[in-house]
């Protein structure tokens, strides 16, 4: 009876904006990002992908519903621009390629584009 209810629901339901002790978490985990990406050897921009993406997951936990990151980039589809949410999409994509597929390597642009894609992703969510 209860999952008949969830179906009832509204996919896209709305929690509220990023709090500000999310917004905190992040913007320790971006200055992480800034760090690891001046390295720029592949493990470290890898890390840096994984934890952009993170992050970003972390403000959608505040904003809609979701288990898991996939779905709350579903529900948070009419937040940001079409544009946009496609390539915060496939800056996802790339980020779970990294984590479960032996060896693969996205090449240097990819990988920084992607980052960028996520920030802008974040900005559009009211962080910095």
């Amino acid at each position: 009876m209860l999952n008949f209810f969830k179906f009832m629901q509204p996919s896209s339901v709305r929690k509220g904006s990023v709090t500000v002790h999310t917004k905190k978490l992040i913007e320790s985990d971006l200055k992480n990002v800034d760090v690891l990406l001046q390295g720029k050897k592949p493990s470290q921009l890898r890390q840096a992908l994984i934890t952009t993406d993170k992050a970003l997951d972390n403000a959608l936990k505040d904003v809609v519903i979701g288990e898991n990151m996939g779905e709350r980039l579903k529900n948070a589809s009419d937040i940001f621009d079409r544009d946009l949410y496609k390539k915060i999409w496939s800056a996802h994509k790339m980020r779970n390629s990294v984590v479960h597929e032996s060896g693969y390597e996205p090449p240097y642009h990819m990988v920084n584009q992607g980052i960028d894609n996520l920030k802008r992703g974040l900005r559009t969510l009211g962080v910095n």
